[in-house]
């Protein structure tokens, strides 16, 4: 499988700043609720937001939206939503999907700074690509999409721990 540098965002924008320019919808939903199973992909179920950025006067976060359909797949949404002002307060007044209908399949796991991370192979409308994921209790680490690859294709670096997202309660 390729990876599509538009399916490279399933990791940047889960938690760039740069988001701040990324675009009406509501961020307030009610979460997702998790899975307790112990399948490979329970972790990773449920709500997960980025920390509010801010540049230029605008802001923004990043929702993703994971369902389980497998014990080792799960099918998701990734939107980005903007704010007028700096601080995410008040109704978005833009949203920008970012990956539509996203379908991730477990694709095994490896060592990355020294915790063993899940990798997945997957798809969304917006492209194909493969990602390394580790949730430590509602911390969730994405693999850096242009950090060096493995054999496999699958990032061998997360993203700077300020790119991490937290699971909505």
């Amino acid at each position: 499988m390729t990876m599509p540098t538009r399916f490279k965002l399933i990791a940047a924008t889960l938690a760039v700043a740069a988001l701040a320019t990324a675009c009406g919808g509501g961020g307030d939903d009610p979460a997702l609720a998790g899975d307790s199973s112990g399948d490979a992909v329970a972790r990773y179920i449920g709500t997960w937001e980025s920390d509010c950025y801010s540049d230029s006067g605008a802001s923004a976060k990043v929702r993703a939206d994971f369902t389980k359909t497998s014990p080792t797949s799960f099918t998701g949404n990734v939107i980005a939503y903007g704010y007028i002002g700096t601080s995410c307060s008040g109704p978005s007044v833009k949203d920008k999907k970012i990956l539509t209908n996203m379908s991730m399949n477990h694709d095994g796991t490896k060592e990355i700074a020294g915790v063993t991370a899940d990798k997945f192979a997957g798809a969304s409308d917006q492209g194909n690509g493969k990602v390394v994921l580790y949730a430590a209790g509602d911390v969730l680490q994405i693999g850096d999409p242009d950090a060096a690859k493995d054999a496999e294709g699958y990032p061998e670096a997360f993203l700077e721990s300020k790119y991490t997202v937290k699971r909505k309660q």
